[in-house]
This record gives C-alpha cells, structure tokens and sequence, in this order.
C-alpha cells in the first residue's frame, strides 16, 4: 500500500516537472516570435567645448623684487670680520693682494692668535710687523707672523740677516714671496677697519678781541649818577570841616626827599646759611 503511494507521487512530480518545462519553452518561443524589433543603441554625442583663453596684462606692482631686498642672495666674496678682536699689526686680503708683488720675512706661525699676541705685546717696537690668517678646504688654520714687506727679495735677505728680534733658536725666519698667500687669505684687516673710521681736523682761528667804547661806559656812568639823585616828591593836603560837616580851611604842602643811601657793602661772596 505505501508503494503505491510513494509510486503516485513520483508520478505527480514528474508531471509538475514535465508542466513547468513545457510553459518554459512555451513562454521562450512566444517571446522569440514576438519581439523583432532590433535593438536602437542610444549614443549622445559629447560636446567639445572648448575654453576661450584670453591673454591678461600683468599689473606692475611696486614691491616686484623686494623680497630680494629683505633675503639678500648669498655672496662667496664675504670676507670674515672679528671687530676688536685683533691687534692693529692684523692684515687681510685688500693689503696682500696691493703687495703681491713684495717679499716678506715670515718669523715664525701659530695655530692660535693668543701666541702672536703675546709675542707682539712683549715687544717694545712692533714697526714693521704684521700678521695675517691662513684658511681654506685643505689650509689648516695658522697666524703668520712677518717683517715687511720689502720691494725685492734681496731687500728681504738683507732684512732676515739684520732681524732686531729675539726669537728662540728652534725659530727659523724665511722669506717669502706675498702672492703665495693671496688664495688663503679671506679676511678683513685691522687697516681697513680704521680706514672707514674717518679722522676730522678741527682748524681753530684766532679772533680778534672785540672793541671797547668808552663813550658808552661814560654814557652809562653818567645815567647811574642820574638815578642816584633822583628825589622823592611828598605832596599832603589838609583839609578842616566844622560839626557840621563844612569845610571850613584847606591846606597843602609838598616836600622833597632825597633816597637814602645804601651803607651797605655788597658782598659777593657765597655763605652758608646753616654756619
């Protein structure tokens, strides 16, 4: 009984199937047959546009390249100053490359200034000397010490064989030549530093001595006797009434007084009042 049953389902769903199916394939065809219309593509053509540029006049302004004022662009000629920190024997590039050509007698070098100040503050006469810095990328740091210049290097001989200084006897002066120096020397010289500082001569004249009138010391004495004599004038007047209130008699009377005189000495001198 229960095969029978399982068999009638199986038939009922093969039948549902075989249905389904069939109104698949109808439906495919119908809709086959019914729809002949090709397919229309709708394209919408882009419109190039194209922006009209149109050439502008540049205003002028007046702050055109003031930046350059304010950041000033790097200089590779700057040379090193170091105000009241050298001694006034100190030269820079200006005074070696004017006396290229001249020849020196170099005493001695140090890697520190202290070391050449030191030996020119000792010095009871430093006429003649001068020091200058070496530097550079492949210039160790040195302060020469030297005697010139001198216009020959026979001059410069002369010089070393005639040096008035005492120098110890690990020292060895030579001479050079200035040129060789130029490239390592990038400083600014103490003479230039007192070069800008510009000296004013004050020319005093003699004046002449002003004129004494003494007409007009005679004027002024004779106005101060004038002033001396000046009298005083006292005019009084008296008048005399009854009980009544009427006047009766009137009186007047003037007289002259002379200004007393000061006795007193005029004391020019200052006192203190607190003695």
């Amino acid at each position: 009984m229960s095969t029978k049953q399982s068999n009638w389902q199986n038939i009922q769903l093969y039948v549902w199937l075989s249905g389904g199916l069939l109104c698949f394939v109808v439906a495919l065809i119908f809709w086959a047959v019914t729809d002949t219309k090709d397919l229309v593509s709708e394209t919408k053509k882009i419109e190039e546009t194209q922006s009209m540029i149109q050439p502008e006049k540049v205003a002028a302004t007046t702050n055109l390249g003031g930046l350059t004022d304010e950041v000033r662009p790097l200089q590779l000629t700057t040379r090193v100053v170091a105000v009241g920190h050298h001694l006034s024997e100190f030269r820079g590039t200006k005074y070696l490359q004017e006396n290229q050509k001249k020849w020196i007698v170099e005493l001695f070098r140090a890697r520190s200034e202290d070391v050449v100040k030191s030996y020119l503050l000792k010095q009871t006469s430093r006429k003649g000397l001068i020091y200058f810095r070496l530097s550079g990328e492949d210039q160790v740091e040195q302060y020469v010490l030297a005697y010139g210049p001198v216009d020959s290097e026979g001059d410069a001989k002369q010089a070393l064989n005639q040096l008035p200084y005492n120098l110890p006897a690990s020292v060895k002066p030579k001479i050079q030549k200035i040129d060789q120096f130029v490239p390592l020397v990038n400083d600014l010289g103490s003479d230039e530093l007192i070069g800008n500082n510009k000296m004013y001569a004050v020319n005093l004249k003699s004046a002449p001595l002003p004129i004494i009138d003494e007409t007009i010391i005679a004027q002024q004495k004779a106005l101060l006797a004038l002033n001396n004599q000046i009298k005083t004038t006292t005019r009084t007047t008296v008048t005399r009434k009854d009980a009544q209130g009427n006047v009766i008699d009137v009186q007047r009377s003037q007289s002259t007084n002379e200004l007393p005189k000061s006795n007193r000495s005029v004391d020019n001198q200052i006192t203190d009042p607190f003695n």
